[in-house]
Formats: structure tokens, sequence, C-alpha cells
């Protein structure tokens, strides 16, 4: 790949992730409820379900799972169904524990599942991957090394908006202050948007990658 193909690449992928979605959605309600440190520990779990699917695609598992309904359908319903789960789950928050610290409440390791979770009820970025990367990609050269690295930038690329999203979220959230904890729909925000991006998940095979 020529240094003017991967600038291209690069631009085109930071336009594509610094476009509000799910992933965006979600990071910057984690981090207006439950603070910037929690949301780019998801965002972590986000970008490691989208450089898993980079792998795959690299290795020629994506087309596997790209042209399987059963696989498909498996790994959307199971996100799905998770999703569902986390919004029951902050439904029944006991007002007390609202109130206390967010960060304190949850461990590394469960900020970091909720976004891999999240990241990987969306097996439709293989079908994006296996689309947009090729575009990129000299064929007169190893394809598979050349769409590994495409996926790890691309990866690295989303995640740095990821952060961006967050930290700007945080920031929205520390000038609010103590007034955000007054208003019942942002106590209730994680659940409505687990609901919303449930609704979105279980819907995303009738929309384009």
């Amino acid at each position: 790949m020529s240094l003017s193909d991967v600038a291209v690449f690069c631009l085109a992928v930071l336009g594509l992730a610094l476009m509000p979605g799910p992933n965006v959605v979600f990071l910057v309600t984690t981090s207006l409820t439950r603070g910037p440190r929690t949301a780019w520990r998801s965002a972590l779990g986000v970008e490691t379900a989208t450089l898993l699917f980079a792998v795959t695609t690299a290795a020629g598992l994506g087309v596997i799972i790209a042209t399987s309904a059963v696989l498909f359908q498996l790994l959307k319903w199971v996100g799905v169904g998770y999703l569902v789960w986390l919004g029951i789950r902050s439904l029944r928050l006991r007002p007390d524990a609202e109130e206390q610290p967010a960060a304190a409440q949850e461990s590394w390791h469960r900020a970091y599942a909720r976004g891999f979770v999240l990241g990987v009820a969306n097996p439709k970025v293989i079908l994006f991957f296996l689309a947009f990367l090729p575009q990129f990609v000299d064929p007169s050269r190893p394809v598979w090394p050349q769409l590994l690295a495409l996926g790890v930038m691309f990866t690295a690329i989303g995640l740095l908006c990821d952060v961006f999203y967050c930290l700007a979220a945080g920031g929205a959230g520390r000038l609010m202050g103590s007034r955000l904890s007054g208003y019942r729909v942002l106590r209730r925000a994680p659940a409505l948007a687990y609901f919303g991006l449930a609704a979105w998940a279980a819907t995303a095979q009738q929309r384009p990658v």
C-alpha cells in the first residue's frame, strides 16, 4: 500500500468513526452516568470486538460468517439478549446505589465486558470489512497481511474517536455537576440506552452496513 492510499484510508475511517452511531450513544451515556473512566474501559471492549472481526476477516473466516445465516443470527441474538439483561439490571438498581459514585461500583472487567458484548452484537462489521477494506488492497501482493494491517488501523482510529467522545461527555458531565443526578431521565439513561441498542441490534440486518 502506498502512503497516499493509507492516508485516504485513515481519513475515510476517521470520518466514519466520528459519525454518531450506537457505539457513540452507548459510550456517551456511560460517560455521563458512570464517568469517563468507565466509558473508555467500555470503549476498549468495543474496539477489541472490532479487532476480532478484523482478524477473522483477514484470516478468511469473515466470509464463512458472512455467508452463514445461522452464525450471523446466533451472534446477533446473543448480543441482543445481553443488552436487554443489562437494561433490566439497570432499572432494578436501588436509588441509594445510584447516588454512590458510579466508578466505584463497576469493576474494570465489567465495564470492558459490556463494551465487548456490544461490539460483538454487531456481526455486520465483518460484512463492512469485506466490502470496505479490499478497496485499499494491492492485489499484486499478499492480501491477508494488508487486510490485517488495515483492520488494525481501523480499530486504532475507532478507539481514538471513542476516547474523544468519552472525554467530551465526561467534561460536559462535570460542567453540569450535581444537576445531572436531579434528572430522572438521565438517572435511567443507561437502561434506556441498553434497550435502544438492543432494538437496534435486533433490526440491524435490515440496515445497510
